[in-house]
């Protein structure tokens, strides 16, 4: 379970004259597994029967709120029977979530939002008794919008927590567990802000994934987009203070042993016991490639009594900063500058430094739809194809290598196209260069025997 909102009313205490109302016909009918291949369970734990159990003294009243579907009852009057139940009471602890169909493993849902039913009901409450704190919890196998969540103090994700979900969500309700998972998803503010909204659900059988490395919290971090609870939040009954990060970095990148230790002191600065998730997030800010703003490569899960302080250490290796070259056909660490942070969600970073890795450069294998720009590069291709340019009789470079504009407007050309148009180089000198250069990893060498594909002589 996740905690996403606490405005101090929970944990609810359990005291004589404390009144306090449970609403949601989920609260009553729980939603404990989704559709499509239900298990019989052993028992189900009924959220009402066991808070009502769990607040004692305090008394509980009921109200169902809303349908589940079947019932032909009026929702005004679902309605003002949760505001009766609502009026007066300390707390009104409000069950919402999907209905029985509206989520399973044999269909794609078309919207994120809850029922209009129970976001109606959720306003409701809020205008007609304004005095008595809301506390939203969430009955749902996939993520929902949380437009609504203004209404309410507190908010609580419980997922389809499974057949003992009554005595668990009270448990954590109560205080009597201190929640402390976090979020393995981003909740966003709106479907559309999804970084596949625009490819899925593909058509013609089709399903094209679009959004390629910027998957969930990486592509809203690059389009730098609001979320309504970001990936690693999740909230506890106390608080914790972060500082003296070090990192130390042991080993090379260039003899495969670089090793990266990042160390943080975390601190329980209130007054309950709780466990807090260390989230270590890197970014490559100057990478060659397309890359997420920051990644997470590591996480540490503590228990902390309150006052009590904990160093923590996360190890991270070469792998960790590396990214999947599709023309290496391998991971490949580009050295440079990197930034490490640490953090309680990917949007909550409380410390940062910037490390520098040192390494060699990793070169691009050069075919034959390697560009001008790119052979020139090159530490063995540049002085290669210098060399079959050539120079002038004063000694410049020839051919297209004597103008830096022309370098500069062809460099996004293959070097076999440019040989065809006849700019200083011939096809035959382009084969035999390339004849000369390594394989790519993974193929044959190229040798004094290219690849038909490569001989672009005619």
């Amino acid at each position: 379970m996740v905690l996403l909102k606490n405005d101090g009313v929970l944990p609810l205490a359990a005291a004589h004259g404390r009144t306090v109302a449970v609403i949601g016909e989920l609260a009553r009918t729980p939603a404990f597994q989704a559709g499509g291949a239900p298990v019989s369970p052993t028992r189900v734990d009924v959220p009402l029967e066991e808070l009502t159990t769990a607040l004692a003294p305090a008394t509980v009243r009921f109200a169902a709120g809303y349908t589940l579907g079947g019932a032909a009852r009026s929702q005004a009057e679902l309605t003002q029977e949760a505001v009766q139940a609502a009026a007066g009471a300390d707390v009104a602890v409000v069950f919402l979530g999907l209905p029985p169909g509206a989520e399973t493993e044999g269909f794609d849902r078309t919207c994120i939002d809850l029922p209009a039913a129970q976001t109606g009901l959720l306003a409701g409450l809020a205008r007609a008794v304004p005095d008595t704190p809301l506390v939203a919890v969430l009955c749902n196998g996939a993520a929902v919008a949380t437009i609504w969540d203004h209404h309410a103090s507190a908010v609580l994700e419980c997922w389809l927590a499974g057949q003992a979900m009554g005595a668990a969500v009270a448990d954590v309700l109560t205080g009597l567990i201190s929640p402390s998972g976090r979020l393995a998803e981003t909740i966003p503010v709106r479907l559309a802000d999804c970084p596949s909204y625009l490819n899925f659900p593909g058509e013609e059988g089709h399903v094209r994934y679009g959004e390629g490395v910027f998957v969930g919290y990486r592509g809203y971090d690059a389009a730098d987009l609001p979320v309504a609870y970001p990936f690693g939040h999740g909230l506890t009954y106390t608080s914790f203070s972060y500082r003296d990060l070090r990192i130390a970095q042991a080993g090379s990148a260039d003899a495969g042993d670089l090793t990266i230790t990042v160390h943080c002191v975390v601190g329980n600065t209130g007054s309950r016991s709780g466990r807090e998730v260390v989230q270590v997030y890197v970014g490559d800010p100057a990478a060659a490639v397309a890359r997420p703003p920051q990644e997470l490569k590591g996480f540490a899960k503590i228990s902390l009594e309150p006052g009590a302080e904990q160093e923590v250490t996360i190890g991270l290796t070469a792998r960790d900063l590396s990214y999947w070259s599709a023309a290496h056909r391998r991971w490949v660490l580009e050295p440079g500058e990197f930034r490490i942070a640490v953090g309680a969600s990917s949007r909550n970073i409380r410390l940062a430094q910037t490390i520098v890795v040192a390494g060699s450069p990793p070169a691009l294998p050069l075919t034959a739809s390697s560009t001008l720009t790119e052979w020139l590069a090159d530490p063995a291709g540049g002085p290669a194809l210098r060399a079959a340019f050539g120079t002038g009789p004063d000694g410049t470079p020839g051919g297209i290598l004597s103008s830096d504009e022309l370098v500069r407007a062809l460099g996004a050309f293959p070097l076999p196209v440019l040989a065809v148009f006849g700019v200083g180089i011939t096809p035959e000198q382009v084969n035999e260069l390339l004849a000369a250069m390594p394989a790519p990893p993974g193929e044959s060498g190229l040798g004094s025997t290219p690849r038909p594909d490569a001989d672009i002589s005619g």
